[in-house]
């Protein structure tokens, strides 16, 4: 229930409510260029706080309930967010052709960039990142390769799939398999978007995919120079670069995680690295995690994490 219950959230921010948004387009290095997309909701009256980039998880955007409630109480606390689209997701659909998958941190990259040269105030006071579900593994994966040298200062995994091979099993099995469902078509809905470059049999193979693992074997994996959907997995995991991370990350799990098999969580050898910050909740579903009064207390925990961090 806590899972679902993402999809009930309400919040007053949006980009309507808050006029005072920058829409900002990243452009990538194709050629006529992909522009990726986001927008920044400055914090409220002076602030020392730093910025915080959300990243979505599957099937999301900037945008997403989840995306703007976690803006709004952050923003509450003092600190500008940026909501981002991953390349394709939201607002960026209508102005990318190609694709982006939850280990390509190449566009990690481009927008870090961009933050540092073209909007260097509004990181004036610090950078940190909070990610959910895939969004971050993502996350995690780029601090991982980036160690002592990332741009971004601190993060915020919230039920990060870190192994994705065992997570794409996960959903073939049982209930599972509705969210499996949900999530594929989420994706195929992205892929075969308007403007999308896709050959004829790629196109075929998006539509016809039965499953995430089906669509990643046929698809993304063919996409992105791998053989197929285990190789894809492994090497974009981001079990494999956590020893790596060298910035303080909160990670929040839940045993009752739906999508994610929380074996993976509960096993890793979190004491091997002191920058890592594991939580594993007894239950807050797929990124839930509800109080009984309907708030959501990874936002507050986020919120504490950061403070600390930074300082504040």
């Amino acid at each position: 229930m806590q899972t679902l219950s993402i999809k009930l959230q309400r919040t007053e921010l949006t980009l309507e409510t808050r006029p005072d948004h920058i829409p900002i387009s990243v452009p990538d290095d194709h050629t006529p260029s992909d522009r990726l997309s986001g927008f920044y909701m400055p914090p409220k009256g002076d602030s020392d706080q730093p910025l915080v980039v959300l990243f979505h998880g599957m099937g999301g955007d900037a945008c997403s309930g989840y995306m703007r409630s976690m803006a709004e109480f952050l923003n509450l606390a003092g600190y500008g967010v940026l909501l981002w689209n991953h390349r394709g997701a939201g607002r960026s659909a209508i102005s990318c052709r190609y694709f982006h998958h939850p280990g390509f941190t190449d566009d990690v990259h481009r927008l870090v960039d961009y933050l540092m040269n073209e909007r260097p105030k509004w990181c004036s006071n610090g950078l940190a990142c909070a990610a959910f579900s895939l969004g971050a593994n993502l996350l995690l994966k780029y601090l991982g390769e980036t160690g002592s040298d990332s741009p971004i200062q601190a993060g915020v995994s919230i039920s990060a799939p870190i192994d994705m091979e065992l997570t794409s099993r996960n959903l073939r099995n049982g209930v599972n398999q509705f969210a499996d469902r949900y999530l594929l078509k989420k994706q195929q809905s992205e892929l075969l978007r308007d403007g999308a470059e896709l050959t004829r049999e790629e196109r075929r193979s998006v539509s016809n995919a039965k499953s995430v693992w089906e669509l990643d074997d046929r698809f993304t994996a063919k996409r992105f120079g791998y053989d197929n959907a285990e190789t894809y997995y492994f090497e974009n995991s981001a079990i494999r670069n956590l020893d790596q991370v060298r910035q303080p990350v909160l990670l929040l799990h839940a045993e009752d995680d739906p999508v994610v098999d929380p074996k993976v969580f509960a096993e890793y050898d979190w004491d091997g690295n002191s920058s890592l910050h594991p939580i594993l909740a007894g239950s807050g579903g797929h990124t839930g995690f509800l109080y009984r009064d309907g708030t959501r207390w990874h936002e507050t925990s986020a919120k504490i994490f950061l403070d600390k961090v930074f300082n504040r």
